[in-house]
């Protein structure tokens, strides 16, 4: 996802989500049964926030960094803009499964849900800033002024959905039944899918609200006001 500044002629707000999981097996427990028993105890769910790293970049030229924004899969929303200044990154989603197995008959496997460690973020943020305007001039703390809105628009939403995230993936964790697979990690992976099915929606809410957010500022009537207040763009 990205936010920028721009100037006469391409600017943009690229979205993206990108989720991964990963899993992690408990021992098998020895007993087998015919039936799938529901877990004895409630699995232990946390989640970590990742604010991202930032790094501030200032050796792309304007046509540089309009590439950059093409080749992130962004569409201009500004037409006859060029970026000058750019904001990039990637909202993450991972999840650590622990499960514990119960071996079955036929080669079935029982699988409930022991623990869910999670992390919900980013992990860089990068701030582009066009070579030709020197640090410290008008125009380069202009267009930094600028990005550094996307990026508070970026921790602002992560802050407001991160406990919503955490409060669904606990009680999804929590109410999930008993899965077999025909191997633990087949069983295992039935958990990950379902998991991931109960958090996508937080997922494209939250991009919906950050979409709208950089909008909201990258407007023309935002970017001729941010011009005027320096000369020689």
């Amino acid at each position: 996802m990205s936010g920028c500044l721009g100037i006469p002629t391409a600017a943009l707000i690229l979205a993206a989500v990108a989720a991964g999981a990963g899993v992690l097996l408990a021992p098998r427990l020895a007993a087998a049964a015919a039936t799938c028993p529901k877990a004895e105890t409630l699995p232990r769910v946390s989640l970590k926030t990742l604010a991202g790293r930032v790094t501030y970049e200032t050796r792309k030229s304007r046509e540089q960094l309009a590439r950059l924004q093409r080749r992130k899969g962004a569409q201009s929303r500004k037409r006859g803009w060029n970026p000058i200044g750019l904001t990039l990154t990637k909202l993450q989603f991972r999840m650590d499964i622990s499960i514990n197995t119960l071996s079955r008959k036929a080669k079935r496997h029982c699988a409930t849900v022991a623990g869910v460690k999670a992390e919900l973020g980013y992990d860089e943020i990068t701030i582009y800033v066009a070579m030709r305007y020197p640090r410290g001039s008008c125009q380069y703390l202009s267009v930094l002024e600028h990005e550094n809105e996307h990026l508070a628009i970026f921790r602002n939403t992560l802050a407001r959905y991160a406990p919503k995230v955490e409060r669904r993936l606990v009680q999804a964790a929590s109410q999930l039944k008993p899965l077999t697979g025909r191997s633990p990690n087949q069983a295992a992976a039935k958990i990950q899918k379902a998991l991931q099915r109960q958090i996508e929606p937080l997922f494209k809410e939250m991009n919906k609200v950050m979409d709208r957010e950089n909008d909201r500022i990258d407007t023309t009537e935002n970017y001729h006001r941010e011009q005027a207040r320096c000369s020689k763009w």
